[in-house]
């Protein structure tokens, strides 16, 4: 792994979210529009389309519904935003811990936490909604 690859990586991994610059605000994702633009609802409803940079590329995912720190400025065209962090649960419960931090607004949205308890350093993996669950029933019946 090169080492822009693992300084990109570790540093949205890092556990400590120590807040927010004052040009940055924290959005969710409504949708995934394709060539790394993601369209992200503020606090109040409203929505914008942000990009997402080039250094984040098959190495930090986002999914409808998950949370990320963007920073927006001037419209180019259509975006006007940019994407700096993508929040991951831990880094979510630091920043409701931090008074007047998290918006009100997106506290029913926040999936509740698990009790389990990890030492590796990775965040926790969520369930994969691409697969069907299926479920096998014995038929006991004999012939």
């Amino acid at each position: 792994m090169s080492h822009r690859r693992k300084h990109v990586t570790t540093a949205a991994l890092a556990a400590d979210c120590a807040g927010l610059e004052e040009h940055e605000t924290i959005l969710r994702v409504v949708s995934l529009r394709g060539s790394n633009i993601i369209e992200a609802e503020f606090p109040d409803g409203s929505t914008t389309l942000c990009r997402m940079p080039q250094k984040f590329n098959k190495m930090l995912w986002v999914k409808r519904g998950s949370f990320l720190v963007a920073e927006i400025g001037e419209a180019d065209g259509k975006v006007n935003g940019e994407v700096t962090r993508v929040l991951y649960a831990d880094q979510i419960k630091q920043l409701k811990k931090q008074a007047g931090v998290w918006p009100p607004e997106f506290n029913a949205d926040v999936p509740p936490e698990e009790e389990e308890v990890d030492d590796d350093e990775y965040p926790p993996l969520e369930q994969n909604t691409n697969h069907r669950r299926t479920t096998y029933e014995e038929d006991s019946d004999s012939d």
